[in-house]
């Protein structure tokens, strides 16, 4: 009551902040949409004096990509255009430099300069890569010199720079002369962004669509790290992406705020979530640029509900907040470049597109300083500010009381309890462990999330736990198998071997072997220990949905879209048995606890249960109104659980072949479902995101956990039913614990 006491007065205090800043700012009208709406629709007497107009682009321009050289900024082609340009900031002109190869198509591509390559005072070596499996990949690097007074500022003589492949673009080559490509087939590069950091200025810090981050060894010329961002819902392409420090980066696109730092030991990133601006959230496509601990962002596009932005904001990353400014930019505009000057004295915004999204050729600039003072509106932005912080820790409260309550609740039983059994002297065995029997009970079916695994390249297929409970075993789109240590939360052997995506993967009863079957039509046994492959199962015609080892270990039972299910000697790895009955594609097969039989979903709506022994047909259950994806029996054997693209979880009872409860409450296509190892919870995953927990007495949801930011594709439970771990399309393994 005391905790509670004082989290009610801490809530208290902070809703008389609000009302009292509400009362302060009565009749100024600072609602977000309306300062976005003034500032988008109204004219702004200070535009003329916050931006400078240059002279314009010799042509129009959107997406391109600059660095800035000396006194010059060096333009490197733009969506769909292929020629580059030198601006001089001093003389106010342009040159021509080159144009890029004809057969390379510029689609969001990425410029950087090459740090470690430039010990020439002469001139600086830039990177261009770029391309999707739309798209042709380029990779090519241009050493360039200055184009003004026929030399270098250098004095360097530039006559002689077409016979010195200067101010061209070349191959990406390392020292044997043997072409550098960057990017994977499977890598879409279409908005890509990347900066150049690292202890010796050699790691190319690479972020591309959905929600990927590489790390490239510009001295090996290999990938050394691929992970997955941590951010929801939200996939990054012509996104922020800006070095803070030295393997420090920060990151934004809409909703999504992340810092993150890069251990060059051991080659692992540390993230951190960055608080975005509600209205901030709604824009993509902005230009941005770093400047004194703060990013000024320029623009952007807002979908169709949004439009092209005018907005300027900016973002202290000390304190972690915002500022909407009433100075704008003279038109809305998307896609445009912001760049710092060599003195960091200006920001010049070049090209972009305008409201009718048609490129534009727009050149200006504006002083660091405009952005760095504040006026009376601005104010009040920085107070709306914290207030709304506030009320983001006021939900986080909400959260904490939620947890709060039930804890509360488990204490208060476990009180009456003790008082009930001192007052009637009950001295029966079981009795003295009654009320941990209740208390466990009441907090068994919450859970909250605990670990994120991340290292898998492509969208993880399934997941499960080692017998002992401390490794996982997981499948992958990206052709491996993957068996991480819960504890130290890192993989601890990756087997390597099939030639398509791995549908499924389990541990040997014993813990030393792992079996996973895979699109390839093969079925692999693997030593725990060496990494070897020990066995390969050839015999399926088609893609091989699951494959699982019997009780005992000596088995395996697998299913494939050829329509059977096969019956494997571990031993030997010879087929002992083949079933046929299915009319459609096999999704899954798994052995009852006591590897007596089999029960099969197909795509044709039915789960079949066989007898293993005479190899007969047992029972078929009907109800499914489309395709069931996955059905594995209750830990007694007596119940199957199944789960359908018709958005239901059907129970089963085995003997008499009948539905006895359907549980509904999913809004997606149902992928994965399991039993608790003492029958009494359900757990399922779905393509809407969620996690859900099923109370099997009451046929009841008791939990939805939602962290995955694409559909979750398998599901697992410890058998102490204190951990459960989720795999998912956005290639992140989740673990959650009980409360």
């Amino acid at each position: 009551f005391v905790l509670f006491h004082l989290y009610f007065n801490k809530l208290i205090n902070k809703m008389i902040i609000i009302m009292f800043f509400e009362q302060e700012n009565e009749g100024k009208n600072i609602c977000p949409n309306a300062v976005e709406k003034e500032q988008m629709d109204s004219p702004d007497t200070s535009i003329t004096t916050s931006f400078m107009a240059l002279p314009s682009l010799p042509a129009p321009l959107c997406d391109i990509q600059c660095v800035v050289y000396n006194h010059e900024i060096l333009i490197c082609g733009g969506w769909e255009k292929n020629d580059c340009y030198s601006y001089h900031t001093i003389k106010r002109q342009y040159k021509f430099i080159c144009s890029y190869p004809k057969d390379v198509t510029l689609w969001g591509h990425c410029v950087v300069k090459l740090v470690h390559h430039n010990q020439d005072a002469n001139g600086i070596t830039l990177l261009s890569f770029g391309g999707s499996k739309f798209i042709q990949r380029h990779t090519l690097v241009m050493k360039y010199v200055s184009v003004w007074n026929g030399k270098g500022e250098g004095g360097f003589n530039i006559q002689k720079t077409k016979q010195s492949n200067f101010n061209a673009w070349i191959p990406f080559t390392d020292y044997y002369n043997k072409p550098i490509y960057i990017g994977r087939e499977e890598d879409n590069y279409s908005g890509v962004r990347a900066v150049i950091s690292g202890s010796n200025n050699h790691l190319l810090f690479i972020s591309y669509y959905p929600n990927n981050i590489d790390v490239f060894d510009l001295n090996t010329s290999q990938y050394v790290n691929h992970s997955t961002l941590p951010i929801d819902n939200c996939e990054i392409f012509f996104h922020c992406f800006l070095l803070k420090a030295q393997n420090e980066i920060v990151l934004f696109c809409k909703k999504s705020g992340l810092s993150m730092k890069y251990d060059e030991f051991s080659n692992t990133f540390q993230f951190h979530n960055l608080r975005v601006r509600a209205e901030f959230a709604r824009f993509n496509n902005y230009a941005c640029v770093c400047v004194n601990d703060f990013i000024l962002f320029f623009g952007g596009y807002g979908g169709y509900d949004f439009g092209v932005a005018k907005v300027v904001y900016k973002y202290s990353i000390k304190e972690n907040k915002w500022i909407a400014f009433e100075r704008t930019l003279p038109n809305p505009l998307r896609d445009c470049v912001a760049i710092l000057n060599e003195d960091h004295t200006f920001v010049h915004i070049l090209g972009g597109k305008d409201l009718q999204h048609h490129g534009v050729a727009t050149h200006m600039k504006t002083k660091v300083d405009e952005w760095m003072k504040e006026t009376e509106r601005e104010r009040q932005w920085i107070a709306e500010e914290e207030a709304e912080i506030q009320i983001e820790q006021m939900k986080g409260m909400k959260q904490e009381l939620k947890v709060i309550t039930l804890k509360k609740k488990q204490k208060e039983i476990e009180m009456i309890l003790k008082y009930w059994n001192r007052s009637l002297s009950i001295k029966i065995g079981w009795i003295d462990d009654f009320d941990n029997i209740v208390s466990r009970y009441i907090l068994l079916k919450y859970f909250k999330p605990l670990k994120v695994l991340y290292g898998h390249f492509g969208y993880v297929k399934r997941v499960k736990f080692s017998l002992d409970e401390t490794k996982i075993v997981s499948s992958s789109e990206d052709k491996e198998v993957r068996i991480w240590d819960i504890m130290s939360e890192k993989k601890i052997q990756v087997f390597k071997g099939h030639s398509n995506w791995v549908n499924d993967a389990h541990f040997s009863p014993k813990g030393n072997m792992v079996v996973s079957c895979s699109k390839d039509k093969t079925i692999r046994l693997w030593d725990v220990n060496t990494e070897k492959e020990i066995r390969k199962l050839k015999g399926h015609s088609d893609n091989v949905t699951s494959a699982q080892f019997s009780s005992d270990g000596i088995n395996i039972v697998s299913s494939s879209w050829d329509k059977t299910i096969r019956l494997w000697d571990v031993n030997s790895g010879k087929e002992i048995k083949i079933w046929k009955g299915h009319s459609k594609k096999i999704n899954d097969a798994q052995f009852s606890p006591d590897s007596q039989m089999i029960v099969s979903s197909s795509d044709g709506d039915t789960i079949r249960i066989w007898n293993i022994r005479s190899g007969k047909r047992m029972a078929e259950l009907r109800g499914h109104l489309n395709y069931v994806t996955r059905a594995t029996f209750s830990p007694d054997g007596q119940f199957v659980v199944s789960c359908s693209s018709d958005k239901t979880i059907r129970i089963w009872d085995v003997v008499l072949a009948k539905e006895v409860k359907k549980l509904e409450g999913h809004s997606g296509v149902i992928r994965d479902v399991k039993f608790s190892a003492d029958g009494q919870i359900i757990v399922s995953c779905s393509n809407d995101r969620t996690i859900r927990l099923w109370d099997v007495a009451t046929g009841t949801e008791v939990q939805t956990l939602e962290e995955h930011s694409n559909n979750i594709t398998g599901v697992d439970i410890s058998q102490d039913s204190n951990t459960i771990i989720s795999c998912s399309i956005d290639k992140t393994i989740r673990l959650w614990g009980r409360l």
